[in-house]
C-alpha cells in the first residue's frame, strides 16, 4: 500500500528542479554542464567554426546528447507552467511569447539545421540558457528588471535622437555627399556618432550636417553616461537587497537560538573559539564589526552578524538574553569591557569569558562576573609546564586541543537525572559510557578532585569528565 502511495505522489517540478533544495541545486549544476557541453560541440561541429577538436561525429554525439537534456528541461517548464497557471495568473500567449520561451525554443534546434549566419543564434540562445541556471545571472537580470522603466526610457530617447538625426542628415546631405545614398547610409552614420565610435567611412559635407554631427555627440557621450550610471545603479541596488536578505536571513535563524553561545570578534582567538564551539556541535553567533572578516566567518557557515558587539543593538540581534554564555575576545580591553557592560544589562546571568590584555583589566572583568583568559599568563604557564612536566603537559595539550576523540565535559545533574543521589559505584558512568570522572562541582561550588565511589551525586552538582568524544555524546544525550 505504501509503495501505490508512493508511485502515485505528484512530484513538485518546482520544489524539485527550480528552488534551492540540494537536489535544484545539483540540478542547476547539471544543466549549466550540459549548456556548457552544447557550446562545445557547437565549436567543433563539422568545421562550422575553423577550430578542430576532433572528429565531427563525435560533436553531433554530443550536441544531440544536450539537446535531449535541453528539451526535457523545456517540457519541464511547460508542465511546471500549467501545473501553476492558476496561480501566477499568467495566459498562455504571454508564456508562449516570453523571452525565456523563445530562448528555450532556440537553445533545442540542431546548430546544422540553420544556414549561416542564422545559425549564430543557437549558441547564443543556449548561452542565455545557462545563465538562467546562474544564480549571479539571475541577480543581474532580476537588477536590470527593477530599472526597467528607466533603461526603456533612456532607449526611446535614444531611438528618437538617432531616427531623426538620420532624417535630417539624409535630406540635407542627399546629392550633395555621394556616401549618403539611402537613408539606411543616414542611420548607420547617426549610430557610429552618437555611440562615439566615429569610424570616419560617412562625414558630413554640409554645416547643417555637421551641426547635427556635434550635437549628436554631445548627446550620445550624456546617454552613454546617463544608461552606464542606471546600470551601475541597478547592480548596486541588487548588491545591496542581496547583503540586506542575506542578513535578515542571518538574523532570523539567530532569533530562534536558545540557550546558545555568542563569539565578540572574529581575530585569531574569535576564530579558535568558533572552530571549538563547532567542533562540540554548539550552537552560537559571531558578532564582527570588520566586513572582510565577517564575511570570512559567513564563508565557514557561522552565523554571523556584521556589527560591533559594543552597541547593544547588535547584541540584542545576538539574542543575548536567551544566550548562555559570551566570548569578549575584541582587539582591545576597552571594548570587551564595554561589551560585558552591555551584556549583562541584558543577560545577568549569562557565563562571560573575556581576553584580558592587562592585569588591571583582569580585576575589572572580575568585579563584572566574568571569567578572564590572560594570552600571556597563559603562554608563560604553558611554557612553564612543559619544562618541568613535559610528558603532563603533552597529555593535558592532547586532551584540550587535539582533534583525536579525548574530549573533557561537563554535565549538570538535574532532578529529574537518572544518577541524581546514586552513589558513584551505583551508577553505569563508567562500565557502560566508558567516561572517568574527575572531579564533581557541588551546589555549593565546592570543587572535589577525583572523587571516591562511595561519593554521592547530588542534585545541582557538575560532573567534570573525560572520555572519547562518541561517549561524551552518548552520554549527554541521556543525562540532559
Amino acid at each position: 500500500m505504501k509503495l501505490k502511495e508512493r508511485a502515485t505522489k505528484k512530484i513538485d517540478i518546482r520544489e524539485t528542479f527550480y528552488s534551492r533544495t540540494i537536489t535544484a541545486t545539483y540540478y542547476r549544476f547539471f544543466m549549466q554542464f550540459i549548456c556548457a557541453l552544447s557550446l562545445l560541440a557547437i565549436i567543433g561541429y563539422d568545421n562550422a567554426i575553423p577550430i578542430n577538436l576532433g572528429p565531427p561525429n563525435i560533436y553531433k554525439v554530443l550536441e544531440w546528447i544536450s539537446i535531449f537534456f535541453l528539451t526535457v528541461d523545456f517540457f519541464l517548464r511547460t508542465i511546471m507552467f500549467f501545473e501553476e497557471k492558476e496561480k501566477i495568473e499568467k495566459s498562455i500567449l504571454s508564456h508562449i511569447f516570453c523571452v525565456n520561451t523563445f530562448t528555450d525554443i532556440i537553445s533545442i534546434i540542431p546548430y546544422g539545421w540553420l544556414p549561416y549566419p542564422y545559425r549564430v543564434i543557437v549558441p547564443v540562445a543556449r548561452v542565455f540558457k545557462g545563465a538562467r541556471f546562474s544564480k549571479s545571472a539571475r541577480e543581474v537580470i532580476e537588477g536590470l528588471k527593477e530599472k526597467r522603466f528607466e533603461i526603456t526610457t533612456v532607449f526611446i530617447i535614444f531611438t528618437f535622437t538617432i531616427i531623426g538625426s538620420s532624417i535630417i542628415l539624409f535630406v540635407v546631405e542627399e546629392g550633395k555627399n555621394p556616401k549618403i545614398k539611402t537613408i539606411m547610409d543616414a542611420i548607420w552614420w547617426s549610430i557610429v556618432t552618437f555611440t562615439t565610435v566615429g569610424y570616419g567611412d560617412i562625414v558630413p559635407k554640409t554645416t547643417i550636417g555637421r551641426v547635427v554631427a556635434s550635437v549628436l555627440m554631445i548627446m550620445g557621450i550624456s546617454g552613454i553616461a546617463l544608461l552606464t550610471g542606471i546600470v551601475s545603479s541597478a547592480f548596486t541596488d541588487r548588491i545591496l537587497k542581496m547583503k540586506l536578505s542575506m542578513e535578515e536571513v542571518m538574523e532570523k535563524k539567530t532569533r530562534q537560538l536558545s540557550n546558545h553561545f555568542i563569539i565578540c570578534g572574529y581575530g585569531r582567538v574569535g576564530k579558535v573559539v568558533a572552530k571549538e564551539m563547532k567542533h562540540f556541535n554548539k550552537p552560537f553567533v559571531v558578532i564582527e564589526e570588520n566586513p572582510e572578516a565577517a564575511q570570512e566567518a559567513i564563508n565557514e557557515g557561522y552565523l554571523t552578524i556584521i556589527g560591533s558587539a559594543t552597541d547593544e543593538e547588535f547584541l540584542k540581534k545576538a539574542n543575548i538574553k536567551e544566550a548562555q554564555g559570551i566570548a569578549l575576545v575584541l582587539d582591545s580591553d576597552a571594548d570587551n569591557l564595554y561589551a560585558l557592560i552591555t551584556a549583562k544589562d541584558e543577560n545577568k546571568n549569562i557565563l562571560a569569558v573575556a581576553r584580558a590584555n592587562s592585569e588591571d583589566s583582569v580585576k575589572k572583568f572580575i568585579k563584572l562576573g566574568a571569567k578572564t583568559i590572560s594570552p600571556y599568563q597563559s603562554s608563560g604557564y604553558d611554557i612553564s609546564r612543559m619544562l618541568i612536566s613535559p610528558r603532563t603537559a603533552e597529555f593535558v595539550s592532547i586532551v584540550m586541543q587535539s582533534d583525536r576523540t579525548i574530549e573533557m565535559g561537563e554535565f549538570y545533574i538535574s532532578k529529574d537525572c537518572k544518577y541524581a543521589g546514586k552513589k558513584i559505584k551505583e551508577t553505569d558512568i563508567r562500565s557502560k559510557y566508558n567516561i572517568i570522572i574527575i572531579a564533581v562541582i557541588t551546589k555549593d561550588k565546592k570543587t572535589i578532585f577525583n572523587p571516591k565511589a562511595n561519593d554521592v551525586i547530588e542534585i545541582g552538582s557538575t560532573l567534570i569528565c573525560v572520555g572519547t568524544k562518541e561517549d561524551m555524546e552518548r552520554f549527554e544525550k541521556i543525562i540532559t
